[in-house]
């Protein structure tokens, strides 16, 4: 017989084991095929949702200058530094100029006008009427002498008063004529930058933007700045783009210095779009923290059982093996024989396994852009493993001098060799944890502040797993042995020959037990792991956006006058609405540090902010809530109050009077209540109340109109009546005495005060960076309308909602108290968050009906479930493919032991032991060793957890305040699902190797010969 026909019998000899091999391949070329492409796909597609939420200033960059004479030169010189810097990297950008706002007048009214030229507007705007100024203009007043067309925002044109042909009149600078009104198709898109002008047509008393002509902007008396804008389109960018940018964003200021042709000085950048990306990509590298644990457990329990398929093989042909080579075969030969066998059965299961997964991963999203190369390289990978563990069992066994029983062989390695090998595994996951357990997590900060994976502390969870495992396997002799003598106890056969066997034959069980434990150890740790992510992300999502939704109000910023959004009740119609609060978030001064101050109010906070934790501190905050104002009767629809009015002979004009009120909610707003001449000395004035509930006063104030020149005009407060009623001291007490002039031409009469210092929560990080305990004083400065507040802290937590660590919480109305108190803006809240029983309905509600601009943030958008929950997904598959090897193995088992054992069951069956008895005691030794390997599984998997779980989950939530811990949880039903699953296969393995014991041992005439 020639060597080919040989090798091809001897392959058809051993189908079923080769089949073996092939399933092993194809099932490791297939999951992880799958686990890896679905991790690349997260990487791509968390990155890319995540820079299409990011909205407004932080998901772009600016930088801006004077615009110089020589605006070409300017322009021409930022150009070179932007497209060798940002264009590379997939970031694109727009020149655009500004005139600081500048005096100008419509229709006889005065107002500040803000002037800009920007030649890519129309691509982020739409028109309503007109046509845009670079188009010309049909308009008859357009072409007046010296006149420049416009095109005004709408909401600037609307509260102005302008339409098509009106004038606008710039002091000291061109002469406009509107040819076009516009809005921004979408105010939010990072390319406007957050402007609040954009959507609300007004910020900071300036309204516009009026798009013109950079000569317009030129010849405006006030000053000309230049801005280029950079973004990126998300359904391009990459994790390599995203990473590149992010390293050279920072660079691009100093490069554009260095730019004579740009300007001297006053070079100034802005924008989030830097610390947005490094928030993704920390996001990214918690999904690099996880890969290597479902890979790895997928991978080594693979090569487990391929290990124990190529000891079955090798044993199964140990007869062939020693003929051929007394025939003249070489071990070499040999060895080659096996590869080209492994080759044509791995080859193409391989193939079938990576195609199969990146068909399916195809349809799981359909459409998203899968990397061939992932599975070329595991399919390439997973043979090259085959091929190595088989064919090098194969060249072992060839090499053999001496024919052994072939029973002491199976899973039998050199017992140094096997002891030093645990003892590196040992060794290495000892180390590792140190490592992990060193930093709290398997990511770390660089130098450069970019967040990194520590290639040691990322193997922590893998390694103790495998180190446990071997462990417990070097405890399965001794185990046995306590087992074996109990069991000899028992006066029936089953189950002393069971436990028999396994005690003094541990090392034919060896290979099956180690891959269970690995399997089920890997299925546990994947299900707390779980669990434990679950809770913190739950946690650090509501903690990012206070409520289920939070919908965000631009442009807002003091009290200046009535405010719908406060009393309208503007989510009244929006379904699934349980419960909603205003609330502040602004920045504060402590001396020169700097901090985000939250006011919600206190008495709804775990209405609105469910999920936060923070009930507790809230209770702190409620009687400052209940002092910040005085309570007006229910029902009331109108205030009147007496005013008086001291002033030198002859002043002229009147005195306006203002009603600042508080709804049940801390919301503030001043009235207008009508004014008293200052002739008549005085006066009643009268307010309509707004239709709300809860209305609370929180003061008085009193402002000259039409007095030039005033002095010494001083008001007093008398009583005040509700409803028609006689004015009365009793609603509020006595109100100071306030004096105008023309150069203070507004005062407050606050209510009286008790002088108490206004109660705060302090996140843990800024009381530990100011040293601050329960009970310290603390003051601050609110830089939205610079109230300085003396405060006293009431509490610390770990974190403030949206906010982190480094804030404070205060109430709201109490809040808007202090900073009336003091004489200072009173913040206007900028958010609401609402408690809806379904946010995402509730948000898709709002976006579709919104008449004002506005952005809605749910809980499911801060989560970081885009990314980790594929993460998480191939941990369960790899713990699913782990547990399919398991099952191989098994198999292989059972398949060794019919093998192997052939003798005994003619034996046993000529010293009478039945059938049946045999078949129950085959079937209760790989009963006892699977249940044995599940229970030790479950055992190590909870070690495991228990030592990197936690650390684990709170990595993967990359942006979550630093003192928000982690707690252990349990997804249960998976876990039993996988458990349940491979237990009733491998009964139903063990089932049918003990028919076939039972089948052989049936037979009449048994000899071992017959074998």
């Amino acid at each position: 017989m020639g060597t080919a026909r040989t090798a091809f019998a001897r392959a058809n000899a051993r189908l079923g084991v080769l089949a073996g091999i092939a399933a092993v391949v194809l099932l490791l070329s297939g999951i992880g095929t799958a686990a890896l492409d679905t991790l690349a796909g997260a990487a791509t597609g968390g990155l890319r949702t995540g820079l299409e939420s990011a909205t407004g200033a932080a998901g772009a960059a600016r930088w801006q200058i004077r615009l110089a004479n020589d605006a070409d030169a300017q322009s021409e010189a930022a150009a070179a530094v932007l497209d060798r810097m940002l264009v590379p990297h997939g970031a694109t950008w727009q020149r655009s100029t500004q005139a600081l706002p500048t005096p100008a007048s419509a229709g006889g009214e005065p107002f500040e006008a803000l002037l800009t030229a920007d030649s890519a507007v129309a691509e982020r705007a739409k028109l309503l009427a007109g046509e845009w100024p670079d188009a010309g203009s049909s308009t008859p007043e357009a072409s007046a002498e010296g006149a420049l067309p416009t095109a005004a925002n709408a909401a600037a044109a609307t509260e102005l008063g302008l339409e098509l042909g009106s004038a606008v009149t710039v002091d000291d600078g061109p002469a406009l004529v509107v040819v076009g009104i516009w809005e921004p198709t979408d105010p939010t898109d990072p390319a406007w930058f957050g402007d609040a002008v954009v959507a609300t047509g007004f910020a900071d008393g300036a309204a516009g933007p009026f798009l013109v002509d950079e000569t317009a902007v030129v010849a405006a008396p006030s000053a000309a700045v230049v801005q280029w804008t950079a973004v990126v389109d998300p359904a391009t960018t990459t994790p390599d783009d995203a990473a590149a940018l992010r390293a050279t964003l920072p660079d691009v200021e100093p490069a554009l210095r260095n730019q004579d042709d740009l300007g001297s000085s006053g070079l100034a950048a802005s924008g989030g779009l830097h610390d947005t990306l490094s928030r993704l990509l920390a996001g990214l590298g918690a999904v690099r923290a996880l890969t290597p644990v479902p890979v790895l457990l997928l991978a080594i329990a693979g090569v487990a059982a391929l290990a124990r398929l190529a000891a079955l093989l090798g044993a199964a042909r140990r007869g062939e093996t020693l003929l051929l080579r007394a025939r003249g075969a070489s071990a070499t030969r040999l060895a080659r024989d096996t590869v080209v066998e492994v080759l044509a059965v791995g080859i193409p299961a391989a193939a079938v396994g990576a195609i199969s997964a990146t068909l399916l991963l195809g349809l799981v999203p359909p459409g998203e852009a899968r990397d061939p190369a992932i599975a070329s390289l595991v399919a390439t990978t997973s043979v090259a493993i085959a091929v190595l563990l088989v064919a090098g069992r194969a060249f072992a066994e060839a090499r053999r001098p001496v024919q052994r029983g072939s029973g002491d062989d199976h899973g039998r390695m050199p017992r140094t060799a096997v002891a030093g090998g645990v003892v590196l595994v040992v060794v290495a996951a000892a180390i590792s944890l140190w490592q992990f357990r060193l930093y709290g997590s398997p990511l770390v900060t660089s130098a450069s502040g970019a967040v990194e994976v520590d290639p040691l502390a990322v193997l922590a969870p893998v390694l103790v797993l495998l180190a446990l495992s071997l462990l417990a396997l070097g405890l399965a002799r001794p185990i046995g042995a306590i087992f074996e003598r109990l069991a000899a106890a028992r006066p029936a056969l089953v189950p002393a020959l069971p436990m028999r066997q396994l005690a003094r034959r541990g090392s034919l069980f060896a290979s099956a037990s180690l891959v269970t434990m690995i399997a089920v150890a890997g299925l546990t740790l994947a299900a707390v792991f779980a669990g434990a992510w679950q809770t913190v992300d739950r946690h650090a999502s509501a903690l990012a956006t206070g409520g289920d939704v939070r919908v965000s109000f631009p442009g807002r910023d003091v009290v200046r006058g009535p405010d719908p959004l406060a009393t309208g009740e503007p989510f009244a119609e929006v379904p699934g609405i349980v419960a909603d609060g205003p609330v502040f978030r602004g920045e504060v001064r402590l001396g020169s540090d700097a901090a985000t101050l939250v006011a919600a109010p206190a008495g709804g906070f775990a209405a609105v902010a469910p999920g936060t934790g923070l009930a507790a501190a809230a209770d702190e905050l409620a009687p400052s809530a209940e002092a910040a104002a005085e309570p007006l009767p229910e029902g009331a629809t109108t205030l009147e109050i007496e005013v008086g009015v001291r002033a030198p002979g002859g002043t002229p004009g009147r005195v306006g009077v203002g009603v600042w009120l508080l709804t049940h909610d801390g919301a503030a707003m001043r009235m207008p209540a009508g004014s008293v001449e200052i002739a008549a000395g005085g006066g009643l004035a009268e307010l309509e109340l707004p239709d709300a509930t809860g209305l609370r006063l929180l003061g008085l104030s009193a402002e000259l109109v039409g007095a030039p020149g005033a002095q010494g005009v001083q008001v007093t407060f008398g009583g005040l009546g509700v409803d028609g009623e006689a004015p009365s001291r009793d609603l509020a007490g006595a109100f100071e005495t306030v004096e105008l002039s023309a150069s203070d031409p507004e005062a407050r009469a606050p209510l009286a005060s008790t002088g108490e210092p206004l109660p705060v929560v302090l996140g843990s990080a800024l009381a530990t960076r100011i040293s601050a305990d329960v009970g310290d004083a603390v003051d601050f400065r609110i830089v939205t309308g610079g109230a300085e507040i003396d405060a006293v802290v009431a509490g610390i937590v770990p974190a403030v909602p949206t906010a982190g660590g480094d804030a404070l919480l205060v109430d709201l109305g109490a809040l808007e108290r202090a900073a009336f108190d003091a004489d200072a803006g009173v913040p206007q809240f900028g958010e609401r968050w609402l408690a809806s029983i379904d946010p995402a309905a509730t948000a898709e509600s709002i976006d579709r009906g919104q008449r004002t601009a506005a952005t809605t943030t749910t809980r499911a958008d801060a989560s970081s479930a885009e990314l980790i929950t594929p993460a998480i997904a191939t941990f369960w598959l790899g713990a699913a493919g782990a547990l399919l090897f398991a099952l191989i193995a098994l198999m292989a088992l059972a398949s060794a032991l019919a093998g192997s054992r052939f003798g005994e069951i003619v034996v046993l069956r000529v010293v009478g032991v039945g059938p049946r008895v045999q078949a129950r005691a085959r079937f209760a030794e790989l009963a006892a060793t699977v249940l044995a390997a599940i229970a030790m599984g479950a055992v190590i998997g909870g070690a495991t957890a228990w030592l990197t779980a936690r650390e684990l989950a709170r990595a993967t939530v990359a942006d979550a305040p630093a003192a928000l811990g982690a707690t252990l949880g349990f997804e249960l039903w998976p876990w039993l699902a996988g458990l349940a699953s491979f237990a009733l296969l491998a009964a139903l393995v063990a089932a049918s190797a003990a028919r076939a014991v039972r089948r052989t041992a049936s037979r009449p005439g048994l000899r071992e010969e017959e074998r």
